[in-house]
């Protein structure tokens, strides 16, 4: 078996118009987790903490007081429960994902011809290609079935379409020419559908009259004894009960799905702009965007427009691109080495994944620093908590 990557998030039901995807489920649980552990730890308050008490205020005071140091007493304490929301929610999202129920059960679509993709991946109905691909053949032991479709004709007839287009056929020649392609990919996927039923089935078939042929005669031939089979195949498969399919998860970690760090770099990008806003009042904070006062001025506001809007994009993809990157190497080495092999990657992606929470904390925390920031000055008492928070940018980037 091989894993097919597939980046958005698969579609387990749907709630009237809203699709359920397996990345929101993951979200859910994720929220649900963090409701209980918080409930836990502080329903029994006591002034010297201990136990899971004492782990989370040692989280959230070593956060705070990152807070005050890149940012100022006064803004640090703005910042801080948006900030730190953020970075407890990814972090606990991100090692989530390498919990054994994620990626590795859900829900279970049967495979026909008519669920075929271009390059002959099996795909379902309800949300593209399965993250994981291994179950071809449910409920037995017979080996994983690969698809292969011959479309030798339908690339004769796409080549004849070419021709006729460059010799000025008209419109219902080539529309025509085009349904003749279409059922001719039509055939040649349910011929490779009907040829992988007798591997599906357990069948041992005898190929020995294909043996002093070569080439492409030789799969011809191989592909016409498991055609003449393939029904026999299939009367045998659902004698036993069994079905071909793909397995898409019901837990896929949701930053995995580009929505969530876009959904993350929308309300930290927003709230920066409300503390900027708020801070330094709306015209003060504006003129850093829209200054008529010189044409040096007008042309560092405009630069500082497509900065504010960069960062949306750098929160996103620096998450997305850091999370996707992960779970595609756990998935690919778990699928070429043995158990014990995968192992130190899962001790790297856990690395990685408190990292890029703790980046996203730090930006969040050090652009809001910036935008309470004034122009022209350092009126105000923070001014260590500017020059923090302006270290804290050039490193996380």
């Amino acid at each position: 078996p091989k894993p097919i990557i597939e980046i958005k998030g698969e579609k387990l039901a749907e709630l009237g118009p809203l699709p359920i995807l397996n990345t929101y489920v993951a979200s859910i649980t994720v929220v649900i987790v963090i409701i209980v552990v918080a409930y836990l730890g502080t329903r029994r308050l006591q002034l010297v903490p201990s136990g899971l008490q004492n782990a989370i205020e040692g989280v959230a005071e070593a956060l705070y007081n990152l807070c005050i140091q890149t940012a100022g007493e006064k803004n640090g304490r703005r910042f801080f429960p948006v900030a730190a929301t953020l970075f407890v929610f990814i972090w606990i999202a991100n090692w989530m994902a390498l919990t054994p129920i994620f990626n590795s059960f859900g829900a279970v679509q049967e495979v026909s011809v008519h669920h075929w993709h271009d390059e002959a991946h099996v795909i379902t109905d309800k949300g593209g290609v399965g993250f994981i691909f291994p179950f071809s053949l449910l409920g037995g032991k017979s080996p994983a079935v690969e698809f292969e479709v011959d479309e030798t004709e339908v690339e004769h007839i796409a080549s004849e379409i070419t021709d006729l287009k460059a010799e000025g056929a008209s419109a219902d020649v080539i529309e025509e020419r085009e349904k003749i392609k279409e059922d001719a990919l039509e055939h040649a996927r349910q011929n490779a559908f009907a040829a992988a039923l007798p591997k599906a089935a357990g069948m041992d078939l005898d190929f020995s009259a294909c043996e002093e042929l070569a080439g492409e005669e030789h799969e011809q031939c191989r592909t016409e004894i498991k055609l003449a089979h393939s029904e026999e195949a299939r009367a045998k498969l659902e004698a036993d009960g069994k079905k071909l399919g793909v397995i898409f998860p019901y837990f896929r970690s949701m930053n995995t799905d580009l929505n969530s760090p876009l959904s993350f770099a929308i309300i930290s990008v927003m709230f920066i702009e409300f503390w900027g806003i708020t801070g330094l009042g709306l015209f003060k904070y504006g003129s850093k965007f829209l200054n008529f006062s010189s044409p040096i001025g007008f042309f560092v506001g405009l630069l500082e427009t497509v900065a504010e809007a960069a960062r949306i994009i750098s929160f996103t993809f620096r998450l997305f691109g850091n999370m996707l990157a992960g779970e595609i190497l756990l998935l690919v080495m778990t699928f070429l080495m043995p158990f014990l092999v995968a192992l130190p990657f899962y001790g790297l992606e856990t690395f990685v994944g408190m990292i890029q929470a703790f980046v996203f904390f730090m930006l969040t925390v050090a652009f809001g620093a910036l935008a309470c920031e004034e122009h022209g000055g350092h009126d105000s008492d923070d001014d260590h908590g500017r020059e923090g928070g302006h270290a804290a940018a050039a490193a996380a980037h």
